[in-house]
């Protein structure tokens, strides 16, 4: 099956930004993904940084089936450069394989694409081998591992970078 084919299977959805009323939506999906746990005060503090992007996937209901949370950031040991990185993304377990994840990935390509932005950055449980396969076809490479990065349980992080542009010499 084919990409296209994929994303055709997720619906019909929108991506939309997130809300305050929608941070329930985030946290149960984080709970049912087993993602690192964060709290509504954890969502609401990055809804007020104006570095951060937060897009949810809804569906035809107005229900959140999926969500992306990130943060632009300033890098670069000899010239500034804007960074991205992912801190989670998750989808639904019911909508999961149909290209929703993608769907979402691609959406904040497209705002880091709108901001400059040279790489994206990410870490990701060593053992979570779905989204490092995910990640890896979407062209990020390995960068380090992060020992004992992850708690409950204790776990190594992979630290994975995506280039989108290259800088100029």
């Amino acid at each position: 099956m084919s990409l296209a084919d994929r994303q055709n299977q997720c619906g019909d959805t929108r991506i939309s930004s997130v809300e305050a009323s929608h941070i329930a939506e985030l946290i149960r999906i984080g709970d049912e993904t087993n993602l690192s746990p964060w709290t509504a005060q954890n969502y609401l503090d990055e809804m007020k940084n104006k570095d951060a992007v937060l897009r949810r996937l809804v569906a035809e209901d107005n229900s959140t089936i999926g969500f992306v949370v990130g943060r632009f950031v300033i890098g670069g040991d000899i010239e500034p450069a804007r960074d991205a990185e992912i801190y989670n993304i998750a989808v639904t377990v019911s909508e999961q394989r149909k290209g929703c994840g993608q769907r979402l990935f691609d959406s904040f390509l497209a705002v880091c694409q709108e901001k400059d932005v040279g790489n994206v950055w990410l870490e990701v449980r060593e053992s979570n081998n779905k989204a490092i396969g995910f990640y890896e076809k979407n062209g990020f490479v390995r960068v380090q591992t992060r020992p004992s990065f992850y708690d409950n349980p204790r776990e190594h992080a992979l630290l994975m970078k995506l280039i989108l542009k290259k800088h100029r010499a």
